[in-house]
């Protein structure tokens, strides 16, 4: 039987799968048709567990997932109806879109979920929108990046994700420094030192 914290790490790889495969699929084949489809469906699934609460959704993840859900029919339907240089924009362009879904996903977070853009409870309000004000900009630059920086997606798109990713991870360490610090203060506040309560 797995534990939590098992369970956790799968849960984690699972909703990373839609765009791992993605990234992997694009660099070892040439048909963006098939890897855009491959990616779609797993989006998909992932979604669904996310409608069924079999997972809280990570808010950078979510962005991918739902970009992935959408952009491949969208790709399909424009090639459809001829509109074939639209299509063709948006392939070219795919990195800048995928950040900019990541950003839209963070402000619509930011302005109607309790937690927003954060994957941990902030201290107060203040430092919530502080916190998801920093991470907004760093999506918006990731997005004029990607539209300066070329076509490899490594460098286009990964470097941009890993940065974000990172940033998310050092805010909570941070915030979770600063609520353990404080939790301590109260104890030492609570409970003086012994010789403290000896005087």
């Amino acid at each position: 039987m797995i534990g939590n914290q098992q369970k956790r790490l799968l849960l984690d790889v699972f909703e990373n799968l839609p765009g791992l495969s993605f990234l992997v699929l694009s660099r070892a084949t040439d048909d963006l048709r098939v890897t855009g489809w491959v990616g779609t469906v797993l989006a998909a699934v992932v979604c669904v567990a996310y409608l069924k609460k079999l997972m809280s959704p990570h808010p950078i993840l979510l962005g991918i997932n739902l970009f992935m859900v959408a952009i491949t029919p969208l790709i399909e339907v424009l090639f459809l109806a001829g509109n074939s240089h639209a299509a063709g924009m948006m392939i070219a362009n795919i990195d800048s879109l995928v950040l900019g879904s990541v950003f839209a996903t963070g402000l619509y977070l930011t302005l109607f979920s309790r937690n927003g853009f954060l994957t941990y409870k902030p201290e107060n309000a203040q430092q919530a929108r502080r916190h998801a004000a920093v991470l907004l900009t760093i999506s918006a630059a990731g997005i004029a990046w990607s539209l300066l920086a070329g076509g490899n997606h490594l460098v286009t798109l990964a470097l941009p994700l890993m940065l974000l990713f990172g940033l998310l991870q050092l805010l909570r360490a941070g915030a979770a420094d600063r609520q353990s610090n404080s939790g301590a203060a109260l104890v030492v506040a609570q409970h003086p030192p012994a010789s403290e309560t000896v005087i």
